[in-house]
């Protein structure tokens, strides 16, 4: 840059000032530095994300099979997706709900504790309606604040074909009955749940009769503590144990099983021509006929001896083939 920042006369005049003290430069306490002063880095904390993206996964498969069932149920085109998984307190989840809504509570064993399924009001009417032939617009108006027994009843349906298909959906993770517990509405305390209590919430869109609803499941953290690692995306732990119980079982399998073995004696190579020339009582001649190589399903694995054992066409065997049974090189040969 050829331009000046400062010309003659200001520099002039700024030296004139540093001189005559019109200018402070530093403080009358001399020249202040910046301290250095030791960082401790604490240890990592634990982070609770809302990221679950194999419990995401599972809630796709889920709603794919459920909106068919409930097509079944409600006879109307049905659209069920998943939607956001979030981490919260149950008392903050509870404050979320300003409409009456049946909960159903249910278990799903070997977790311990139960969950809930949170049906707002108008989707449970708006299913009553549709189970029992209503138009898209004969929904029940009035606000009440309880349920009828035939609303709760047709409401249990829907959950229960939900507990099915979210047990079917878990089955590659874990072995799961989800069932029924008790039925509840979204004012009543539930026992087990506390406020300050941590739940993961799935939320599910639901679409049919020209309606859009929602609803949740709530699972409590300490019911699928167990799982939360493989929700995030991380493999489960295998079980040394278990594993040498299946390797043990495979390999006692495998020895009792039967299997086809053949044989080849000799070779010898011969033209086409030669080949098509061949009459009945024509000899071959064939290289080392007292040579032969045992087959398993096309695959060379024993090399041996032809000859006759025991009043038996044999193989003695000489030598394995196979890299596999290197330690069986050293066992002495026997008669096939």
């Amino acid at each position: 840059m050829s331009d000046k920042i400062l010309t003659d006369d200001e520099k002039d005049a700024l030296l004139e000032g540093v001189t005559n003290g019109e200018v402070e430069v530093q403080s009358l306490d001399g020249p202040r530095y910046a301290n250095v002063r030791n960082f401790e880095i604490p240890e990592r904390s634990r982070i609770i994300t809302d990221s679950f993206p194999r419990l995401q996964r599972l809630n796709h498969r889920m709603v794919n099979r459920l909106s068919r069932l409930t097509e079944q149920m409600v006879n109307a085109e049905t659209e069920i997706s998943s939607g956001d998984i979030t981490t919260l307190q149950y008392g903050q989840f509870c404050e979320r709900i300003t409409e009456l809504t049946l909960v159903i509570e249910f278990s799903a064993e070997p977790l311990k504790g139960s969950a809930l399924i949170f049906l707002h009001g108008d989707l449970v009417k708006q299913i009553v309606e549709s189970f029992y032939g209503g138009s898209d617009n004969e929904i029940a108006e009035g606000v009440t604040d309880f349920f009828t027994r035939g609303e709760s009843s047709v409401a249990t349906l829907f959950s229960n074909d939900l507990l099915k298909m979210l047990a079917e959906s878990w089955q590659p993770l874990i072995e799961t009955n989800h069932k029924q517990v008790a039925i509840h509405l979204g004012t009543d305390i539930i026992d087990g749940f506390e406020t300050n209590d941590t739940v993961v919430c799935a939320d599910f869109d639901l679409s049919f009769a020209k309606q859009h609803q929602s609803f949740q499941v709530v699972w409590p953290v300490s019911m699928i503590a167990p799982l939360l690692p493989v929700f995030g995306g991380q493999k489960r732990e295998r079980d040394a144990a278990e594993d040498a119980r299946w390797e043990q079982s495979i390999r006692s399998r495998v020895i009792d099983s039967e299997i086809d073995i053949s044989s080849r004696v000799g070779s010898s190579e011969l033209t086409l021509g030669q080949v098509a020339a061949l009459q009945p009582g024509d000899i071959i001649k064939i290289d080392d006929p007292c040579k032969s190589i045992v087959y398993v399903k096309d695959v060379p694995i024993i090399e041996g001896r032809f000859g006759v054992h025991a009043g038996r066409y044999a193989i003695e065997t000489t030598a394995w083939l196979s890299s596999d049974f290197e330690t069986a090189k050293q066992s002495p040969v026997q008669p096939i």
